[in-house]
């Protein structure tokens, strides 16, 4: 979907971040490898690790929860814990499980950066960082959250109004296989295809599509679409 991915970028370039570092500041309080930061774009904020940098113009290469890096000046992003704090006493490959969005999710511990632990779902391609504390070691679930829901569930109808969580991505679904879609301040006229269990957005005027697939409570998610900025889950409004 590269007419959105650039759309997110823009609104990464124009967003308001808070500094990491101030211009000329000192080569102890400057940006380094292993860093995590916050930046916000279009989908709201996410956490990122400085891969690379800083240059001579203050810019670094984040990694995204994707995999993919992104070059951002510092003074975009929000510092969120230093490199070389103490790792907590997670180990990559445990299995673990933790709550987003109200959904009991299932995977494991990728990678230990500090107090945060970088986690995949076995449903998705997309990596994700959650504080260690907030993760449960095993599979046991936890009663109070839902199970997180499956892909490949039979498609619902899909006419109408559908939003992620925060009402920060929307999908307007029309007759005649037409749509709208809004991510964050940038919206556009789209189409779409379904089958079985899957539905194919794309936006007018691009050939790369936003591929969405049904889940067992009812909601869409790009849980499947290794290309895609970040993770989506939208549900009928």
């Amino acid at each position: 979907m590269a007419a959105a991915k650039r759309m997110l970028l823009t609104v990464l370039a124009m967003g308001a971040g808070q500094l990491v570092l101030a211009p000329g500041a000192s080569a102890q309080d400057r940006a380094r490898v292993g860093d995590l930061v916050e930046y916000t774009s279009g989908l709201g904020a996410t956490l990122a690790e400085i891969v690379t940098g800083p240059d001579a113009s203050g810019y670094v290469m984040i990694r995204i929860p994707t995999g993919k890096e992104i070059p951002v000046n510092t003074q975009k992003l929000r510092l969120v814990q230093r490199a070389g704090t103490p790792n907590a006493s997670m180990t990559a490959g445990q299995p673990v499980s933790w709550v987003d969005g109200g959904y009991r999710e299932q995977g494991s511990v990728v990678k230990v950066n500090g107090k945060w632990c970088q986690v995949k779902s076995v449903n998705s391609t997309t990596i994700g960082w959650v504080e260690c504390s907030e993760l449960r070691t095993g599979n046991s679930p936890n009663p109070a959250a839902r199970p997180a829901a499956q892909g490949g569930a039979p498609l619902p109808k899909l006419l109408g109004d559908w939003e992620n969580a925060d009402g920060s991505v929307k999908l307007e679904f029309q007759s005649g296989g037409k749509c709208f879609i809004s991510l964050g301040p940038m919206t556009g006229s789209c189409t779409y295809k379904s089958s079985a269990s899957t539905v194919s957005v794309l936006l007018d005027g691009e050939d790369d599509p936003l591929r969405l697939i049904a889940n067992g409570d009812g909601s869409l998610s790009n849980s499947g679409d290794a290309d895609a900025m970040m993770p989506i889950r939208l549900k009928r409004k």
